[in-house]
C-alpha cells in the first residue's frame, strides 16, 4: 500500500469542489494591503545576528546540539504542566511580525531554561534584557499590558529552581513601534544584502560565533540597539510563590508525551520512520541559507493579517499529533504552494494530487470536523493575476478520519519501538527522488519495502 493512496479515503466519501469567490476575497486582499515578509520577534532582539543566521549560518557543534535538545525537553515539559494544548506555541502575527507564544493563558508567559539562572536580587534589566524584550514584544502583539516571565535551571540534579517575574507595560504602543521599525530595517538589510543599517551585535565582543567564524564585518562601532522597548516596562516584580509552584509542578512524574509530533509523520509515517532513526544517528546541522517560498508565505500572511479569529491554531483533542491544525473561519485548511504548470481541477484532485486530500483529511480527523479548505498558491502566475486557487473538501463520515489518524499513529508508534518499519506504507512516488534513505528503505518503484 501506498502512504496517499487514494483508495483508503472512499470510505470517507470525500467530495471536493471549486471555491471561486473565497479565491477572489483573498486575491482582493492582497492587492488593496500587500502583506510584507514576516519577521520573527526573536529576530527582533538582536536583528544583526538575526540577518547572518539567514546569510551564513553556522552549524551547532555536537556538545551545543546536546544542551539544545536538553533544553527543548525542559521547556516542553514546563509548557505542558503550565497550560492545555490549546495555549501552547500560540502563533500570533501582526503588521507582519510573527511571534510564537510559549503560553498563552490570559497574559503571554515566556519560558527560558539556563544553565546560569539570575542570583536573587539581580536586575533582570541589566542582566537578562532580551528575556524581557523578547516578553514585552509578545504582550504588545496580542495587546496586552502585563505578561510573566519563568526562568529555570537547566540540567540541575533534583527539583530545577524555578524563577518567577511578573511584568508591565507602561506603552504597548511605543513596543509595537519599535518592533515595526526593527522589523523594517532587517527586511531592507536582507533586500539589500546589506547589514550595514543594522544596529550593534549584543554579541560582538561576547563570544559572537560570526565574528568568531569571519563571517561577517562588525567594528563594533555600529550604533546600539535602541532602549525604546525596555524604556516601556515597568522592573519586573518577582514572584517566589509561583516560582514554588512550579517547581512542585516539575517535581511530578512527568506524564507520556505522544510519540507523533506532526501531521506529516502521519501522511508518510515509513519517511516519519526513518527520519526519527536518522536523527537518533546523527545531530542535524542548519540547513543552507536560501530564499522562502513566496507564494507560501505570502499566502500564509494574507490568512494570519485578516480579521481577528479567523484564522487561528487548534490543537486535537486527543494531543495526536502535537502540532496544531491551521484553522480558517473554524474550519481546518491546508495551505499549498505548486509550480504546476495549470491548477488541478477539483474532479481531479484525487487522482493528481492524493497526498493533498490525505494531509487535509488527516487534519479534519484530528478535529474529529468533516470539512476543511485546500488554498493552493501558483508559483508560475504573476502576483498580478489569478494566483490562488481555493477548494473546498466535504468528507462523508469523519469518524472514519479520527479512526485513520489513530491507525496511523498507532502503527508508526509500534515501528519505532520495535525498531522496524514491516508494515508501514510506501511513500508516494514523488517522494523517491532525492530521499535521503532510499539505501536503507528500499521502497522505490519495482522494489520491496525494506523490512517487510
Amino acid at each position: 500500500m501506498r502512504a496517499d493512496d487514494p483508495t483508503e479515503l472512499v470510505p470517507a466519501g470525500p467530495s471536493v469542489r471549486e471555491a471561486p469567490e473565497l479565491a477572489a476575497e483573498l486575491l482582493g486582499r492582497y492587492r488593496s494591503h500587500r502583506p510584507v515578509r514576516g519577521v520573527g520577534v526573536t529576530d527582533l532582539i538582536d536583528p544583526r545576528p538575526a540577518y547572518w543566521r539567514v546569510v551564513s549560518p553556522i552549524p551547532p557543534t555536537p556538545e551545543q546540539f546536546a544542551r539544545l535538545r536538553a533544553g527543548q525537553s525542559l521547556h516542553e515539559t514546563l509548557g505542558r504542566r503550565l497550560g492545555p494544548a490549546a495555549t501552547r506555541e500560540f502563533r500570533v502575527r501582526r503588521d507582519g511580525i510573527v511571534g510564537r507564544i510559549d503560553v498563552l493563558d490570559g497574559r503571554p508567559i515566556e519560558l527560558k531554561s539556563t544553565d546560569s539562572p539570575p542570583r536573587e536580587g539581580e536586575d533582570l534589566r541589566a542582566s537578562r534584557p532580551s528575556y524581557l524584550e523578547q516578553l514585552a514584544m509578545y504582550a504588545a502583539l496580542v495587546d496586552r499590558t502585563d505578561g510573566r516571565l519563568v526562568i529555570v535551571r537547566a540540567g540541575a540534579p533534583g527539583p530545577s529552581p524555578v524563577g518567577v517575574w511578573d511584568l508591565r507595560l507602561r506603552d504597548p504602543v511605543a513596543v509595537r513601534a519599535e518592533m515595526n521599525a526593527r522589523a523594517a530595517a532587517l527586511r531592507t538589510a536582507r533586500d539589500r544584502h546589506d547589514p550595514s543599517g543594522l544596529p550593534r551585535c549584543a554579541w560582538f565582543d561576547r563570544g559572537c560565533p560570526y565574528r568568531r567564524a569571519s563571517a561577517c564585518d562588525c567594528s563594533g562601532q555600529e550604533v546600539p540597539l535602541s532602549p525604546a522597548i525596555l524604556d516601556a516596562v515597568e522592573s519586573p516584580l518577582p514572584n517566589p510563590s509561583e516560582g514554588q509552584r512550579i517547581a512542585d509542578l516539575l517535581d511530578q512524574p512527568t506524564p507520556p508525551a505522544t510519540e507523533v509530533a506532526r501531521f506529516r509523520e502521519l501522511a508518510y509515517p515509513r519517511r516519519a520512520f526513518f527520519d526519527s532513526w536518522a536523527e537518533e544517528a546523527t545531530p542535524p546541522g542548519v540547513p543552507e541559507a536560501g530564499e522562502p517560498d513566496e507564494t507560501w508565505s505570502a499566502l500564509h500572511a494574507i490568512l494570519e493579517d485578516g480579521p481577528a479569529g479567523e484564522y487561528e491554531l487548534r490543537y486535537a483533542p486527543s494531543g495526536t499529533p502535537e502540532e496544531p491544525v491551521e484553522c480558517f473561519r473554524s474550519e481546518p485548511c491546508l495551505v499549498k504552494s505548486t509550480r504546476a504548470a495549470r491548477p488541478i481541477p477539483a474532479a481531479s484532485l484525487a487522482a493528481d494530487r492524493p497526498h493533498y486530500l490525505l494531509e487535509l483529511a488527516l487534519r479534519c480527523g484530528g478535529l474529529g470536523v468533516s470539512a476543511g479548505w485546500l488554498i493552493l498558491g501558483l508559483e508560475r502566475v504573476p502576483s498580478e493575476g489569478e494566483w490562488i486557487r481555493v477548494q473546498r473538501v466535504q468528507f462523508r463520515e469523519p469518524s472514519r478520519l479520527t479512526d485513520l489518524v489513530g491507525r496511523r499513529a498507532a502503527q508508526l508508534t509500534g515501528a519505532r519501538r520495535r525498531g522496524g518499519a514491516a508494515g508501514l506504507p510506501r511513500c508516494p512516488a514523488w517522494m523517491f527522488e532525492g530521499c535521503p534513505h532510499r539505501g536503507v528503505c528500499g521502497c522505490g518503484p519495482g522494489t520491496a519495502p525494506g523490512g517487510e
